[in-house]
């Protein structure tokens, strides 16, 4: 996998050289073709055997209390959501755009978390009128949802745990932040965050913090992260417009 540097100047070559680009996009589609084919072929048997454990769990509720039936359920409940996130991922630089309002998706994605993310507080805050952009609401739903659950994540079970949700807009750019109160991001993980499939909790796949990096970049548009003892905000950043 490319690090961060690396994507910057393989852009910055392609800029310079449109046959080059040209190239590196059908590699990325063939790429993409790829991982799709090789998801889909796990996904089948994944889900064959997913109805037969529960199937059996239906029919058969006494192996609820066997010592491995718990971890063979967790295992298969890992595989489901690892192909879910792959696809996500494979997907997260493919854009359907459309007038979208920034404040009411916003809205109405804090509105579905609050109920699951309790205890945890979540506010939102608009810092300037915002006016409606063309963009794909279903992909920054997505990146944003994996902000949320990265930050309940890192605030874990504390019962004063905080996230905060802003959006802003400065003439140029959209710039949507979430914050949480969580611990602080060790400084030599900063690096290579938003790398596909690397991760550093026990039970992540590696891949979310790579579907907002998609996003925001499909978007022609950045993310930033910034990390203290106090707080620690993720920020995406999107221009007014850009090419498709």
């Amino acid at each position: 996998m490319l690090t961060k540097e690396e994507q910057h100047q393989l852009h910055l070559f392609c800029e310079k050289d449109e046959h080059l680009a040209d190239l590196i996009k059908k590699m990325e589609a063939s790429h993409r073709m790829s991982l799709s084919r090789i998801s889909h072929e796990i996904r089948n048997p994944v889900t064959l055997i997913n109805s037969f454990l529960q199937l059996t769990q239906t029919r058969h509720p006494e192996v609820m209390q066997f010592t491995s039936w718990s971890p063979i359920m967790e295992n298969m409940n890992y595989l489901r959501n690892l192909l879910e996130e792959i696809s996500t991922f494979n997907n997260s630089q493919i854009l359907h755009k459309e007038p979208c309002s920034l404040t009411k998706l916003l809205e109405s994605i804090i509105t579905s978390c609050r109920p699951a993310l309790f205890p945890i507080q979540i506010d939102f805050e608009k810092l300037s009128p915002i006016p409606s952009v063309p963009l794909d609401g279903t992909r920054i739903r997505a990146a944003v949802l994996n902000l949320i659950r990265n930050a309940e994540e890192a605030i874990g079970d504390s019962n004063h745990g905080k996230i905060k949700v802003s959006l802003s807009f400065d003439g140029v750019s959209f710039y949507i932040a979430i914050s949480n109160n969580g611990p602080q991001i060790p400084s030599d993980h900063l690096e290579n965050l938003f790398e596909p499939f690397i991760t550093h909790k026990n039970n992540g796949s590696g891949l979310g913090l790579a579907v907002v990096h998609n996003v925001a970049m499909a978007h022609k548009g950045k993310v930033f992260v910034s990390s203290s003892p106090e707080e620690t905000t993720f920020t995406i950043q999107l221009p007014l417009s850009y090419d498709t």
